[in-house]
C-alpha cells in the first residue's frame, strides 16, 4: 500500500519483507528527493541507508512470511525524515553492527529501536 497526502511531502510504503520489495522503497525516497536540493551522491547514500537499515526488518531465507515493513518519508523544510516499522530479523550482531555503520555514514542522526529504525538527512538551508 502506498499513500501521499496531498497536503503534504509525506510518502507511506508497506511491502513484505523480504529483499526483492526494497527497491520500491528506494524508487519512492528518489522521487521524494526531487523535491530537495539534495546532490546526487547524498540521495545514492540515502538509497544505501534505507537498505541497511531496512535490512534489519527482511524474514528468513525462503520460508513464507507475512511480515512487512513500513516505510515513512516525511519531508520537512529543514530536514528528510525516513522511518522504518518492521518485526526484527534474525541477522548475526556482526551484520547488524556493519548495517549500523553504514547508515551513520550516510546520514546525518539516526536511531533504531526494537521494530523501529528513524533516519534524518539535514537539508542545506
Amino acid at each position: 500500500m502506498t499513500t501521499l497526502a496531498r497536503e503534504s511531502r509525506d510518502v507511506h510504503i508497506e511491502t513484505p519483507a523480504r529483499a526483492g520489495y526494497l527497491v520500491l522503497a528506494r524508487l519512492a525516497l528518489s522521487a521524494i528527493c526531487r523535491l530537495t536540493p539534495l546532490e546526487h551522491t547524498e540521495v545514492a547514500d540515502l538509497k544505501l541507508a534505507v537498505t541497511e537499515a531496512a535490512s534489519g526488518f527482511l524474514a528468513d531465507g525462503d520460508e513464507p512470511s507475512e511480515a512487512m515493513i513500513e516505510f515513512s518519508f516525511r519531508l520537512a523544510d529543514d530536514r528528510l525524515e525516513l522511518e522504518l516499522r518492521g518485526t526484527p530479523g534474525n541477522a548475526p550482531a556482526a551484520e547488524r553492527e556493519l548495517s549500523h555503520a553504514i547508515v551513520e555514514a550516510t546520514v546525518d542522526d539516526f536511531s533504531f529501536e526494537s521494530g523501529r529504525a528513524l533516519l534524518v538527512k539535514r537539508l542545506a538551508a
